[in-house]
């Protein structure tokens, strides 16, 4: 009979769990926490043009590439159908209409209002902005006179306004560099944002056909707009002349992932990536005449408000998580994550973190749903269903996202039950955050940003 002594069984049993650790890989192994926070927007991109979500043109091969590693929502919708005020609602974790009626017309953060940004420079993190938006800047514009993106930012890097996907990975890679202080990266793409304009090489990748009209050629929906809203001559634009926006918009989502692959192949070599979390989204989508309405900031159908949504978080494995899922869970989400406190925040939205880690949700905090608000409208979703309210009109209309994705049929009559659970959702998310004057009042003020917009020439 071998007998082992207490230090050499010891040893022995450290052994075999170091070779089990081994075996069974990364998956069995404790995350480390990240260290760094990349977060990249992209506007105007909506969800069901993207490849990953089953769109038959291959427009995100990179993306698909960036979901193999990542946990994706594909039930993620964005607060807002316009820029102003979804990326505020995002940074600040706070509903869009606490942007409205600001001073001077504002469009930016107030100052009160407190930003990822701010939360993690208070932790020691560095804290950059690189945006090619008119309207997320901190300096002023013709479309954002007021600038006010700035907040808890040490740098906001504007060089590349209006510019593609190319100018803003040159203007990032530099400010990769290591540094003793971790930190959080917001990177804000414009493509496809329209005038629809792909760089030379990238036209006709998707786009087929040809038009007669400069203005299609050119990439530019704003002669539809100006028909639709201003009553200017109706353009004569026809379904054919419809597909080669729609093929520019394509080709400009094609430019744009290959940059994000080149960006991806950056931070994987400075081995950032595995340091990282790492969060794709978009702000809003696009409408193309589906709901009789061009570009966006109009409606509240999932044309402009279902958003991708990717979270690539190390150690944590690949998966799909269907649940409903709203761009406002975010800036709590990265702090959660990154186990800082996130009641400065005063944030609206939920942690995904259980999601992300294949946990269920506390069933004390009830069921996600998903809100938005644009001028009169408002609308709530479960992910199976959506409510659309016109707070102007007195109208509603209700949905089946999984059996009419393209919502055009319109089932109140025939879902009384579903109507009056998520009207009573509703009805209490309004009471909670415009009831009363204030909804008057966010009626008012949602009129009033519109009007603004349009004298600044971003709506027609």
């Amino acid at each position: 009979m071998i007998s082992l002594s207490k230090r050499s069984l010891s040893r022995a049993l450290f052994g075999t769990l170091l070779l089990a650790l081994a075996v069974a890989g990364p998956s069995c192994r404790k995350a480390q926490r990240p260290r760094n926070v990349i977060w990249i927007l992209v506007d105007t991109l909506r969800a069901d043009h993207l490849s990953l979500n089953g769109y038959p043109r291959r427009t995100s091969p990179a993306l698909e590439g960036l979901a193999r590693e990542s946990v994706q929502f594909p039930n993620a919708r964005s607060q807002a159908s316009c820029t102003y005020p979804s990326v505020n609602s995002m940074l600040t974790s706070r509903w869009p209409n606490r942007f409205l009626g600001q001073p001077g017309d504002a469009f930016g953060i107030p100052a009160e209002v407190p930003t990822i940004a701010e939360v993690l420079r208070r932790q020691g993190y560095r804290t950059v902005a690189v945006s090619a938006s008119a309207v997320v800047r901190d300096s002023p514009t013709r479309f954002n006179p007021t600038g006010g993106f700035g907040g808890g930012f040490d740098s906001f890097h504007e060089e590349c306004l209006w510019r593609s996907a190319g100018c803003v990975n040159r203007s990032t890679l530099p400010l990769l560099e290591k540094g003793e202080k971790p930190f959080f990266l917001y990177l804000h793409y414009i493509d496809p944002h329209g005038p629809y304009d792909p760089p030379q090489g990238y036209r006709r990748q998707f786009m087929q056909g040809t038009s007669d009209k400069p203005f299609i050629r050119r990439g530019d929906p704003n002669p539809i707009g100006a028909w639709l809203y201003a009553g200017k001559p109706d353009p004569g634009v026809t379904p054919e002349d419809l597909q080669v926006l729609v093929g520019l918009y394509d080709d400009e989502i094609g430019y744009f992932d290959g940059r994000l692959a080149e960006l991806l192949d950056a931070l994987r070599k400075r081995g950032l990536l595995d340091e990282s979390i790492l969060v794709f989204s978009a702000d809003h989508g696009e409408e193309f005449l589906e709901h009789h309405h061009i570009k966006h900031c109009r409606t509240l159908f999932d044309s402009s408000i279902h958003t991708p949504l990717l979270i690539r978080v190390p150690g944590l494995p690949p998966r799909t998580v269907d649940a409903p899922v709203s761009n406002v869970d975010l800036a709590p989400t990265i702090l959660d994550l990154l186990g800082l406190d996130a009641t400065p925040l005063q944030a609206v939205g939920r942690s995904l973190r259980p999601l992300l880690e294949g946990r269920k949700d506390d069933p004390k905090a009830g069921p996600r749903l998903q809100f938005a608000s644009i001028g009169a409208l408002r609308s709530v979703s479960d992910g199976r269903y959506k409510l659309i309210q016109d707070l102007g009109a007195g109208t509603s209309a209700l949905f089946d996202l999984q059996a009419d994705p393209g919502e055009t049929t319109d089932i109140l009559r025939q879902e009384r039950r579903t109507f009056h659970r998520l009207r009573e959702a509703l009805g209490f998310w309004l009471q909670q955050n415009e009831g009363g004057e204030v909804a008057g009042m966010s009626l008012r003020q949602a009129a009033e940003a519109e009007k603004k917009l349009r004298s600044l020439g971003y709506l027609e």
